[in-house]
């Protein structure tokens, strides 16, 4: 895993933002999960703190998805943390990346009826256990909080 020198973190982050002004960010764009995913990934990738990223770039998303108006399921992230922080690994492993997980959790979280994922049902929480054949479950990854008025 690479992440940005300390020196091109400014560099980075400005081409990730202009490369995200040439896409349309609403549910009509057919590609917008894998952008979305894309674009968390890049910004996870500048790694800026030496602890946070995954919730720092959890919240950003939150708010990126309400600036645009789009629905965004971040307490489906927050509850999922470590698989979330694990995917995301995933697709940023310069080798060979592989964004299925984060895709499928992306799609989850920015879908207009994302109602069942709130429910004590526990299929989410199933769904979210295991990164190929590793258990992400017992991952130690503190759940975070996207409200504003939560200390």
């Amino acid at each position: 895993m690479i992440y940005s020198d300390s020196l091109q973190i400014q560099t980075d982050l400005a081409s990730i933002f202009d490369w995200k002004q040439e896409i349309t960010w609403t549910h009509q764009n057919i590609r917008l999960p894998i952008y979305f995913a894309k674009l968390m990934t890049d910004l996870w990738r500048v790694h800026p703190f030496r602890e946070g990223n995954t919730r720092t770039v959890s919240v950003l998303m939150k708010l990126f998805a309400q600036h645009h108006n789009l629905p965004f399921n971040a307490e489906l992230l927050s509850n999922n943390a470590g698989y979330l922080r694990n995917a995301l690994v995933m697709a940023a492993i310069n080798e060979a990346p592989d964004p299925t997980y984060l895709h499928k959790v992306i799609n989850d979280a920015l879908s207009i009826d994302f109602s069942a994922s709130l429910s004590d049902s526990g299929t989410f929480s199933e769904k979210y256990r295991t990164i190929g054949s590793y258990n992400v479950s017992s991952y130690e990854e503190k759940p975070f909080s996207t409200d504003h008025d939560e200390s």
